[in-house]
């Protein structure tokens, strides 16, 4: 199992907690873990039995991992596991980097004092993730928010509508590869001191620099995630080895 990644069965589950969520936490981790096979089917009737929910719940936590990027729908046929294809991963990237850069120089240019203190207020929060060490599932998907919400951010603050929604687009597909980077490679620290950095750089207007880092915090994401999309898939589509040796954490 990767690194803070509760078992998908649902043994301790809330009382409180929907059992479409209980369903959704409970697939999801089924997917990211390897336990599902990327392209596999989703049956209904056996995840249901797997998870101890009725179909209802479960139909509309798949709904929710389609709408996530975890899973597609085949009308007529049913929902499978979302499979990586290494080309559009990495093209994915390239255009992410592209844009990327470019929001970065011109944030710093641009970024208001409003600005300036929500980025700051993102990074008290960041902090207090980093210092509670392990994580549960929920405060995990809490500090993904809020990293990307950095990024969300800076694409504002660049000041071109076009590029700003053209990321958030990006950042959506790209949501499921920033689990990879949390769960299965052993540098969520270093991304941890890249966004750090980036919002550094931005708020000190330094243009020149945030691109810098914004590029390299990119090009470091694709690698790291074609790295993992190409070696932890045997032949069946199975997760099987540590990229780093550094799972299960």
């Amino acid at each position: 199992m990767p690194r803070g990644l509760p078992p998908s069965p649902s043994d301790g589950r809330a009382a409180s907690k929907p059992l479409s969520r209980v369903a959704y936490d409970s697939l999801r981790t089924m997917i990211l873990s390897g336990e599902v096979r990327p392209g596999e089917r989703l049956g209904e009737r056996e995840l249901a039995r797997r998870i101890q929910v009725s179909r209802t719940p479960l139909r509309e936590a798949l709904g929710r991992l389609e709408r996530d990027g975890l899973a597609i729908c085949k009308p007529g046929v049913g929902y499978f596991a979302l499979e990586f294809d290494p080309k559009v991963v990495a093209e994915l990237y390239e255009f992410r980097k592209i844009l990327e850069v470019h929001a970065c120089r011109a944030a710093a240019k641009r970024i208001d004092e409003n600005g300036i203190r929500e980025l700051a207020d993102i990074v008290k929060q960041l902090a207090v993730f980093e210092r509670k060490g392990k994580l549960s599932l929920d405060q995990l998907r809490e500090e993904v928010d809020l990293g990307i919400r950095i990024h969300e951010v800076i694409a504002r603050e660049s000041g071109n509508d076009f590029v700003r929604e053209t990321l958030l687009q990006l950042y959506d597909r790209l949501r499921l590869l920033t689990w990879i980077d949390v769960l299965w490679v052993d540098k969520w620290p270093l991304t941890r001191k890249e966004h750090r950095d980036l919002v550094k750089a931005i708020t000190a207007r330094n243009g020149p620099l945030a691109a810098k880092i914004a590029e390299r915090h990119v090009l470091r994401s694709r690698d790291d995630a074609l790295r993992v999309i190409k070696a932890r898939y045997d032949q069946g589509g199975r997760i099987t080895r540590a990229v780093h040796g550094g799972a299960p954490r």
